[in-house]
C-alpha cells in the first residue's frame, strides 16, 4: 500500500464531531481540577519567593492541553499534524526546583486526562497527588533545613551556646568550626519549620557573640 494511498483512506474516516456542550465541560473541569492543583501548589511551593507567572501557567497549561487532546482525538489526519508540529518545538524554559516540574506535569497530565473524556480519573488522581504532596510535606523528617553562622569573639561561653541551641531545635550538628586569633565561626546545620526564624534571636544576646546569620540550604539569606 502506498502512502498516498494511506493518506486517501485516512481522509475517508469520519471525524468524531465534539459537541459545543462536550467541549465547554471538558475546559470547564479542566479549569476547576487545575485550580486545585494551582491551591496546593500556593501551600506546598519551596522557592523563597511566589512565582506568580509560573502560577498562571498552571492552570493554563492544563487547557491547553486539554484543547490539543480533544482535537487530536477527534480527527486522525489532525493528529498527525499535531505530532509532526509539536516535534519541531523546542522548549527552553528551565525549571531549577525538581517539585516544580512535578506540578507541570500534573497539569499537563490533566490536560490529557480530561481531554480524552477519562474525567473520573483526572479528579480522584489529582486528589490523591495534592493530598499526598501536603501529607509528605507535614513529615518532621521533611522539614526544611538551615544553615547557622555564628560569629564569636576571642573569648566566648561555648557550653552556653551549645546549650542555647540546643533549645531552639534539639536536633542540630556542627558542621564548622573555625578559630582564629580574634574571633572564631561555628556553622551549625538545623532543622525545623518556619518559625525557627524567630526563635534564634536569643543568641545574639550571648557573650561573645559578633553576628547571627541564618541561611536556607539553598544559600538564601533569611535573617
Amino acid at each position: 500500500m502506498s502512502f498516498l494511498s494511506i493518506i486517501d483512506l485516512l481522509s475517508e474516516l469520519d471525524a468524531i464531531e465534539l459537541s459545543i456542550t462536550e467541549i465547554i465541560l471538558n475546559l470547564l473541569i479542566s479549569l476547576l481540577v487545575s485550580l486545585w492543583l494551582l491551591f496546593i501548589y500556593k501551600l506546598s511551593y519551596q522557592s523563597n519567593v511566589y512565582n506568580k507567572s509560573f502560577a498562571v501557567s498552571l492552570p493554563v497549561s492544563a487547557l491547553v492541553t486539554t484543547m490539543v487532546i480533544m482535537a487530536v482525538s477527534s480527527n486522525v489526519i489532525l493528529s498527525l499534524g499535531m505530532v509532526g508540529a509539536l516535534s519541531i518545538v523546542r522548549f527552553r524554559t528551565a525549571i531549577k526546583n525538581p517539585l516544580d516540574t512535578i506540578f507541570m506535569f500534573w497539569a499537563i497530565g490533566i490536560g490529557i486526562t480530561v481531554g480524552a473524556n477519562t474525567t473520573i480519573l483526572a479528579i480522584i488522581a489529582s486528589l490523591v497527588i495534592g493530598l499526598s504532596i501536603l501529607l509528605v510535606q507535614a513529615l518532621e523528617m521533611f522539614n526544611s533545613p538551615f544553615i547557622l553562622i555564628v560569629a564569636l569573639e576571642k573569648e566566648y561561653d561555648e557550653e552556653k551556646l551549645l546549650s542555647t541551641i540546643k533549645e531552639i531545635y534539639p536536633k542540630y550538628q556542627i558542621r564548622n568550626k573555625s578559630i582564629q586569633k580574634e574571633d572564631s565561626e561555628i556553622t551549625f546545620e538545623l532543622r525545623g519549620k518556619k518559625e525557627l526564624t524567630g526563635k534564634i534571636n536569643g543568641i545574639k544576646n550571648i557573650s561573645g557573640v559578633k553576628s547571627v546569620m541564618l541561611l536556607s540550604y539553598k544559600g538564601d539569606y533569611v535573617v
